[in-house]
């Protein structure tokens, strides 16, 4: 009887403890990172989905996995994408360092204009899919997890009605976690991303960090300016993506 009802409350305490947990992944070495996340997770009795493209290079929605894959469509194939990484990666590799910071600055945003138009295909495929999102709202998820690098997690959860985290910090000089999450990084102690600075800045390295930092704020900006009308759009009243919109 003891055996039984010991047996009982440990099943009550699974039930009570384990959750529906969405995944909203990047590709390469950040879908990487959130493996051994998710491994965690499924190991501590949640049950884990995945939202997957179907354009997908590094997920492999097709092998057998404890993970559940929700795969949506998108307008473009794998090799497109893969392509598009092939040279944002071959820029930092082998042309950064070759490059002043302005120089480095222009390349890179221009290296990213193409990235922004595969990454509203993929927010298309989940955000203008009612059907889809009709069916990850009735799936009752209890948090969405996201790799920020790929845009609408964050607008996934909000359409569902959900809190979300972001697995990492990941915008240039720290200007999205700054400016939309209020972190505290100040450009004169803090050595902003991309800057290659060390937590030990000269006075000089200070004074180009505030620089640095200043210039990928406008870069970010320019780019977030275009989803503000996505995200608008998409939940139906105006949005501001950045505190000095």
């Amino acid at each position: 009887m003891k055996i039984s009802l010991l047996f009982l409350g440990f099943l009550l305490l699974q039930w009570a403890t384990s959750e529906n947990i969405l995944i909203w992944p990047a590709e390469g070495s950040h879908w990487i990172n959130l493996k051994p996340i998710i491994n965690e997770l499924i190991a501590r009795g949640h049950s884990v989905t995945v939202a997957v493209n179907s354009a997908a290079v590094y997920i492999n929605y097709s092998e057998p996995s404890p993970v559940k894959f929700e795969v949506f469509q998108v307008p473009f194939t794998s090799d497109k994408f893969q392509a598009y990484t092939n040279r944002v990666m071959e820029f930092f590799i082998y042309e950064k360092a070759q490059l002043t910071h302005w120089q480095a600055y222009r390349r890179f945003s221009a290296a990213m204009e193409p990235g922004i138009k595969l990454t509203k295909g993929i927010c298309d495929g989940v955000i203008k899919n009612e059907r889809l999102v009709q069916k990850l709202r009735d799936s009752k998820f209890k948090v969405l997890l996201s790799d920020p690098v790929h845009n609408c997690g964050d607008l996934l959860a909000l359409k569902l009605g959900i809190p979300f985290i972001f697995s990492l910090r990941f915008s240039p000089a720290f200007a999205i976690e700054r400016l939309c999450g209020q972190i505290p990084a100040p450009p004169s102690y803090v050595p902003a991303t991309l800057s290659e600075f060390s937590n030990e800045m000269s006075f000089i390295a200070r004074v180009q960090n505030v620089l640095y930092t200043f210039m990928y704020d406008w870069m970010c900006k320019q780019m977030w300016d275009e989803w503000n009308s996505y995200y608008s759009e998409a939940l139906g009243e105006v949005v501001c993506l950045f505190s000095f919109c």
